[in-house]
């Protein structure tokens, strides 16, 4: 009970996304008020949450604002500097640490600390020069990807390079600093888990989920991956294993690329709930974000992770606006979740869709003729 933050207290939410919005309505249905941290004005928690701080999120003197207006901060973005949660943790608890946020912001650090965990990642090479990259090349090989090793978004922003006539062009991208090479992984499929640490460091999970992108950007997730036992059992080995490494309290997630010759590698630590989860929302009595929720205020978890039938979620934007409304008058069995998206704000998530399906890949063409 010492360590449990009673209903009635505020939670300080860092970011101002949809998943933040998730979270501010798991948040409410415990009687919690919700305070966000966002520049964003028209950001999609903006609405749901009791007060918005708007700054940028390098602001120092904006965090502290926060962490003093709140009884407990979580966040659902690496867009700030990883050093504001030390300062905030003198003020008020913040318990997903500074250790995931770091991990998760840092690749090279990432893969020095999935590296030391044994887990399987694809070769790499640090890259400050053009001349980096070509003695890398000679043992990474062609097609490769550069990455700024620094990142805050979730959006899968690289360059690929296909030969040695390409290399020169890698030049503009290093001005954002110092870059991580990565030899290409040929994958089948993009892999997901989601892992909830409670407050007795217990680790549970939701179910494996494919993850499909559009024009770079998170699109769509399938739940439960189609994958076979044996893999779905070594991911769930993997985010064990990280997650038993990491101390944090709340909801992270582990990506990973999968071969059609039944191999994994993991590509990314994502800090916080992840958007490929959203369908925990329409699928489950403990959501995503009910869980992380929970674990960070000190709640006891009961856990039910089993899907009763699959299903196919998809991000709508708000070009996809008039399909969308056509869809919700005609299909009663597809779970709409619009965000009050008023066109003011700068992203262009409009919502989600969630549907239960005997037939994913049925599913699957049905919405690729829809929406492309």
């Amino acid at each position: 009970m010492a360590n449990w933050i009673q209903p009635g207290s505020t939670i300080g939410i860092v970011g101002g996304g949809s998943v933040a919005r998730l979270l501010a309505f798991s948040a409410k249905k415990l009687g919690y008020k919700v305070g966000i941290l966002d520049p964003d004005p028209y950001c999609l928690a903006s609405s749901i949450s009791d007060w918005h701080l708007r700054a940028e999120l390098e602001n120092e003197q904006a965090f502290m604002d926060l962490a003093m207006q709140s009884d407990v901060v979580m966040y659902e973005t690496e867009a700030f500097p990883s050093r504001f949660v030390n300062e905030m943790k003198r003020a008020v608890p913040v318990p997903q640490g500074e250790e995931l946020l770091s991990a998760s912001q840092d690749k090279m650090l990432q893969k020095a600390f999935l590296d030391s965990v044994r887990v399987n990642i694809a070769p790499f090479a640090t890259i400050v020069t053009i001349d980096d990259i070509k003695e890398a090349v000679t043992s990474i090989g062609f097609p490769c990807v550069l990455k700024a090793n620094n990142t805050n978004e979730r959006f899968k922003k690289h360059k690929i390079l296909y030969g040695e006539e390409e290399i020169e062009s890698a030049e503009t991208f290093l001005k954002h600093g110092t870059c991580v090479l990565e030899a290409w992984v040929p994958f089948d499929k993009e892999l997901c888990v989601s892992i909830v640490k409670d407050k007795n460091g217990a680790v549970s999970f939701f179910p494996v989920t494919e993850m499909k992108y559009k024009n770079d950007e998170f699109y769509q997730s399938i739940a439960p991956a189609r994958i076979s036992p044996e893999m779905e059992k070594e991911m769930l080995r993997i985010g064990k294993v990280i997650a038993e490494q990491i101390n944090f309290k709340g909801v992270m997630a582990v990506e990973a690329f999968a071969t059609d010759s039944g191999a994994l590698y993991v590509n990314e630590i994502v800090a916080h709930p992840h958007r490929a989860f959203h369908y925990t929302s329409n699928m489950y009595n403990l959501s995503q974000y009910d869980a992380h929720i929970k674990a960070v205020t000190g709640w006891p978890i009961e856990w039910n992770e089993e899907l009763n039938q699959p299903m196919v979620m998809q991000s709508i934007t708000k070009d996809e606006e008039k399909e969308t409304f056509t869809q919700a008058q005609i299909k009663p069995h597809w779970h709409f979740n619009f965000y009050e998206n008023n066109g003011e704000t700068v992203t262009t998530e409009m919502g989600h869709l969630t549907i239960p399906t005997s037939d994913v890949k049925e599913t699957l063409s049905l919405l690729s003729d829809l929406y492309n």
